[in-house]
């Protein structure tokens, strides 16, 4: 090789060092189906995230609605019906009773009819007036709580009548002739019903309305972990006895209910064996 070669080749491997040729650059190359697969995967994530939001809607409502029953029910507790028998049997308040004796057979008023008020707890006589002209009575100043009325009169039976003076005008008195001794109990009504039997019914509504939102609960935390569809929604049924401010709770509940029925295919039903 010559010196002109030489020259030659070593210009070449200069330029080639100054100017290196660029290196082809690797081709991105996205197919079809993983594109399909990566929407299908976010529109399956998509639709779990709106059904998770359903059920905790629906979860919320239910136990909003039983802590309005709760507060419901402890609210009608909170009047103490112990206290209030006490109240009712023992107040200090007074009234003046007035009443009016009739002869049973001709109807017509009696006049000089001897009165006794009783305290049915003593048999101590308290207070004791006689019929006027028109067969009138008056007793002043009588203690709300229970006494005995006793009526007498010669050739007449006598009639004790237990009552509490909740009002000024009494039932007539009715005699009868004899020498009978005629007892009444006015304490009752005509059906049986008192304030006891009151009470009664009105705490055993408020302890369902406090078991009903208990129960509203235990609802509310199997719809949010989407446990056994029908269970739920028989344990949200139950808790619209709770009647959380009336009808306000229950209708939340019903809400939540309705909910449910949207998502009820994300619930898992027990195994059967």
């Amino acid at each position: 090789m010559d010196i002109n070669e030489r020259r030659d080749a070593l210009r070449a491997r200069v330029r080639q060092q100054l100017n290196p040729e660029p290196e082809e650059e690797e081709e991105l190359v996205v197919q079809a189906s993983e594109i399909v697969s990566s929407t299908r995967e976010g529109e399956d994530l998509l639709l779990i995230e709106e059904r998770n939001g359903v059920l905790a809607l629906a979860s919320s409502l239910i136990f909003i609605g039983s802590v309005l029953g709760i507060i419901t029910g402890l609210l009608l507790l909170q009047g103490n019906p112990a206290e209030l028998l006490d109240n009712s049997a023992g107040s200090e308040g007074a009234i003046d009773v007035y009443g009016i004796v009739l002869e049973a057979e001709s109807g017509e008023v009696v006049e000089g009819v001897m009165v006794e008020l009783i305290n049915a707890q003593t048999n101590q006589i308290i207070q004791t007036v006689e019929t006027n002209s028109y067969g009138y009575y008056e007793l002043q100043n009588v203690v709300i709580k229970e006494h005995v009325l006793r009526i007498t009169l010669e050739n007449y039976s006598t009639i004790e009548r237990t009552f509490a003076p909740d009002s000024a005008t009494q039932v007539p008195f009715t005699l009868t002739k004899g020498n009978e001794i005629i007892k009444e109990d006015m304490t009752l009504s005509d059906s049986g019903w008192s304030l006891q039997n009151a009470v009664a019914l009105s705490t055993g509504i408020a302890l369902v309305t406090i078991i009903a939102g208990i129960v509203g609960l235990n609802a509310a935390v199997n719809a949010r972990r989407a446990t056994n569809y029908r269970r739920t929604q028989y344990l949200a049924g139950f808790a619209l006895f709770s009647r959380g401010f009336i009808v306000f709770g229950p209708f939340l509940i019903l809400c939540g209910m309705g909910l449910l029925i949207f998502a009820r295919d994300e619930f898992q039903e027990p195994e059967v064996e």
